[in-house]
């Protein structure tokens, strides 16, 4: 982290227990300032697609933080094409907390959860949301919607933000069964959350709004889709953090203009990409993007590179559905997070066979307790698939727990075992 970075960060932590808005007011000054930066002096070791991409997921921070009356807090997997449809800005707990330690002011947000009684094996990006709520980081949003995929935190979370701010919540259940009457469930429940969204929002759901967010998202989907055979052969230059970008992208951005327009240019980057030898890497859950231990293996190598990350496919559903809201249902009931952990396991090795992955590193990110009780369970289907599987424990948002010289050994033994490219 650069020094200035880091004092920034130090300065606007000292602010959040004796001034919060103003706090969040310096925040929202230096996304503005990083945005501005990206539109004029854009990274040129990325190509057009990433760029973009980078410029659009800045405008997704800012524009809720700055319009907290139109702010909906939700969970990355919560469906938004409702709000998009509604001229609404969803704000996913992940994002929240990754652009706080993007701005080096993360550690203070996540020791005003513990001080508030937050256990320190809490997931931190979930403890960097509580943090900012309980210090008033955090305005209040409009509305809080989250769902009950795919982790305990968003079961506590979300309901605690809403005890803080005195945001009203809406709580999507979404069942293990992957069956006709599992949709039918969901999309009557984002049904009764878009009445309920409108009434408090005093805004009508207009019908071909939503039909059109949906199409783009389906739209959206089949060119990702299109990308993934290309993967297997080409290489497109990429880093850490412009592989959480795509996340919060096929995420909580589908439905928007600006995500298809970047699904289109990233297909066009891959064509026009020219094949590469190198060792292809499936990355399994987030990543500690900030971490030097972890960059200088993977930002802008060709050998290895990250051939896919797992949360940019999770979603990835070419659905027939025409029904808008059972479109948004199927594509929540039929994720590979959801349910047991066989589905994302299945999913886990048609991805690697499908980019011709030479391994994988599955990180077990600090609080998570999904992905690190499956961890071994995870790494034994893909080794029993001849995936070589790194397990690498690490934290996707609090520095304290990123141990580099540990990192950095784990990874070039890996690394090593592998071999050279073929």
């Amino acid at each position: 982290m650069a020094d200035w970075v880091r004092g920034f960060g130090a300065y606007v932590e000292k602010q959040y227990a004796l001034r919060p808005a103003y706090a969040r007011r310096l925040l929202l000054a230096a996304y503005r300032a990083y945005g501005f930066k990206l539109r004029h002096l854009p990274n040129r070791e990325l190509p057009p697609s990433k760029q973009y991409l980078a410029t659009v997921c800045m405008d997704c921070m800012v524009r809720p933080l700055a319009h907290p009356e139109r702010q909906v807090l939700t969970s990355i997997f919560t469906p938004c094409e409702v709000f998009h449809a509604m001229g609404l800005y969803p704000m996913c707990a992940e994002q929240f907390a990754t652009y706080a330690n993007g701005a080096g002011a993360e550690h203070g947000l996540i020791e005003a959860a513990e001080r508030a009684g937050i256990a320190e094996t809490f997931c931190s990006y979930h403890k960097a949301v509580t943090g900012a709520a309980v210090t008033g980081v955090l305005p209040r949003p409009l509305a809080i919607v989250n769902t009950s995929l795919a982790c305990d935190a968003n079961n506590l979370t979300f309901r605690k933000a809403a005890e803080l701010t005195g945001a009203p919540q809406y709580y999507i259940d979404v069942p293990w069964q992957t069956d006709a009457d599992a949709v039918d469930y969901v999309a009557e429940q984002l049904r009764e959350m878009a009445a309920w969204l409108s009434d408090i929002a005093g805004r009508k759901l207009d019908g071909e709004a939503l039909r059109a967010c949906v199409a783009r998202s389906k739209e959206t989907i089949r060119l990702l889709c299109e990308v993934l055979p290309l993967r297997r052969t080409r290489y497109v230059p990429a880093e850490l953090t412009s592989e959480l970008y795509e996340v919060l992208m096929v995420h909580n951005a589908l439905g928007m203009e600006e995500t298809l327009q970047y699904a289109s240019m990233l297909l066009r980057d891959y064509e026009r990409a020219g094949e590469r030898p190198g060792r292809r890497i499936l990355w399994l859950h987030s990543n500690p993007f900030y971490q030097k231990a972890v960059q200088r293996f993977f930002n802008y190598r060709s050998d290895p590179f990250l051939a896919l990350t797992e949360m940019c496919y999770d979603p990835l559903l070419c659905s027939e559905e025409t029904d808008p809201w059972r479109a948004m249902a199927e594509r929540l009931v039929m994720n590979s997070f959801n349910g047991p952990v066989e589905r994302r396991i299945g999913k886990a090795v048609r991805m690697a066979e499908t980019v011709g992955a030479d391994g994988a590193v599955l990180f077990c990110h600090w609080g998570c307790k999904e992905t690190c009780g499956a961890a071994a369970a995870i790494r034994d289907a893909l080794e029993a698939e001849h995936i070589p599987t790194l397990i690498l424990n690490g934290d996707g948002v609090d520095r304290r727990n990123a141990p580099d010289g540990q990192t950095s050994t784990r990874i070039g033994a890996f690394l090593e075992m592998l071999g050279e490219p073929s």
